[in-house]
């Protein structure tokens, strides 16, 4: 059954729960569903919302929603132009009851708030499929307090007003990236353009995929690639041209190759001016040494990495195999080419 309710459901056989409580306090959830219920989103919820239909004289220590596998909380944003609300105490269950999920497959929450009093009363089984986090720093310091588990597919996002990385939120994030080792993806997306990803961050982190929305430059890319041994696919939304040395390519010597399994490179570059010369050079520099690569995406503005590498095939052989996507804005593929220009474009 699916369905989204607007007042108190008297239904005790639900499996599929959508509430969007647009900032109202009225709506409760029946301590009945908790026991049926496979899907459940709260939307807009506001922090001290009494979400659950609990008897403040019979307040019990646990509760468990046997059945769920996928939640989704979102809070609302605080925007007085669109909701009023005026802040009261948290209903007395949170601070003595915890709430378990031990079927949970799939967390999303979206926080803009310093506050998070559901989170708080929450027990998360040892492992989970998806975890996806949008919110300030003091949430991903409680999420790392608690017991988290480990995760396959790992979504972190950082709101822009809590991206100064001093040693907790190093820990923090480390802490994150580290039970995702298992995890087929790992993305790290921070909403501020000053952050600039650090290369201890990321070294010696077991996961396949990763995609980095923050700038990062040269050199934190190479340590990337060299020393998470993992790694098969990155993206690099921001790339920072203007970190490439001026002579990283030289034609009349062979480089190193490097000890990855890298399979996947996506870079885009928002500031390198035209021709972005530094770009094509760090491309052809990554190509080069990246010996297991089969597909490269970059802007179509660095089209002439390919003319370059045609010309040094013969000293890197796996260029043979190498497929490059050109794109004119984002990652929407437009043109495919091969090393030898054979496909049209």
């Amino acid at each position: 059954m699916n369905m989204s309710v607007s007042g108190t459901p008297e239904f005790t056989q639900l499996t599929h729960l959508d509430l969007n409580f647009k900032g109202e306090k009225g709506t409760q959830i029946p301590l009945a569903c908790t026991s049926t219920l496979q899907h459940l989103v709260i939307s807009q919820i506001l922090v001290d919302h009494n979400w659950l239909a609990i008897d403040p004289n019979n307040i019990p220590s646990n509760i468990e929603f046997n059945s769920l596998k996928t939640l989704h909380l979102t809070y609302i944003d605080d925007d007085p132009s669109e909701f009023v609300q005026t802040p009261t105490a948290c209903p007395k269950w949170m601070s003595h009851t915890k709430v378990h999920f031990p079927k949970l497959a799939h967390f999303y929450t979206n926080n803009d708030s310093d506050e998070f009093p559901i989170l708080a009363t929450c027990v998360f089984p040892r492992h989970i499929e998806t975890l996806d986090i949008k919110a300030q720093t003091k949430l991903l310091r409680l999420l790392v307090l608690a017991t988290w588990p480990q995760t396959e597919h790992l979504k972190l996002t950082l709101l822009p007003s809590y991206t100064d990385m001093d040693a907790s939120l190093f820990g923090c994030i480390r802490h994150l990236l580290k039970s995702a080792e298992t995890s087929k993806t790992a993305e790290v997306a921070i909403s501020n353009d000053s952050f600039v990803v650090e290369q201890e961050l990321f070294a010696g982190i077991r996961v396949t995929h990763l995609r980095l929305s923050p700038p990062v430059g040269f050199e934190t890319m190479v340590s990337l690639v060299d020393n998470m041994p993992s790694l098969v696919n990155l993206c690099v939304y921001d790339f920072e041209s203007n970190t490439v040395p001026d002579k990283i390519v030289d034609c009349s010597n062979r480089l190193a190759p490097f000890s990855s399994k890298l399979q996947q490179l996506s870079i885009d570059c928002l500031d390198d001016e035209y021709p972005p010369v530094r770009t094509i050079n760090a491309v052809v520099y990554m190509v080069k040494r990246l010996t297991q690569l089969k597909t490269v995406k970059v802007p179509i503005s660095v089209i002439s990495v390919v003319g370059l590498l045609n010309k040094e095939r013969s000293m890197y052989p796996h260029l043979n195999n190498v497929l490059f996507k050109f794109t004119d804005d984002g990652y929407l593929d437009t043109r495919t080419l091969d090393i030898f220009g054979n496909n049209k474009y």
